[in-house]
């Protein structure tokens, strides 16, 4: 099955070895059907399994077994967390996770202009990183410049091209 990254752990808390996690999603409640994740940091990889979840206004606490005090804890901080796809957060209509635009084909009006490498959070608004011919581009995932997003077909929309210059 694919797997997809839900999250990251941030930091620590409190004594018995929970750390905070970042939703990707903003959503939370997925969180609570995963027995055991994946952590990913510094291409070293780890399957964990939890112990306890904890949904708090600032997020979610997980207990992972085995990690028991505020150090051990704060040894996983910038682990992201993969799952099942299963597992993720349910998506709503016109929603898609980042890893299924990966590799879409960005076409302006009718013409394969280039193709997604990633999406670049940045605040305000996310960024598709475009693969284009002599380089790279960044074109921002707004109504302004994208369209239709077909991840069946992998294809992206782009209004206007001058972005791209």
């Amino acid at each position: 099955m694919e797997k997809l990254a839900v999250g990251i752990v941030r930091t620590s808390h409190g004594v018995q070895g929970y750390v905070k996690v970042k939703s990707f999603s903003g959503e939370t409640a997925h969180f609570s059907n995963m027995r055991e994740v994946l952590l990913i940091k510094d291409n070293r990889e780890k399957v964990y399994r939890i112990e306890a979840v904890k949904t708090v206004h600032a997020g979610v606490l997980i207990k992972f077994e085995g990690v028991d005090s505020p150090e051990a804890g704060k040894l996983l901080s910038g682990s992201e967390i993969w799952v099942e796809r299963n597992l993720s957060a349910p998506l709503e209509d016109g929603e898609f996770y980042a890893a299924d635009v990966q590799g879409c084909h960005l076409i302006y009006q009718g013409e394969d202009v280039g193709v997604v490498k990633s999406i670049i959070e940045n605040g305000a608004t996310d960024l598709l990183e475009i693969m284009v011919e002599g380089g790279t581009r960044i074109v921002p995932l707004t109504e302004q410049f994208v369209g239709t997003i077909d991840v069946q077909a992998k294809t992206i929309e782009l209004k206007d091209d001058w972005v791209l210059l």
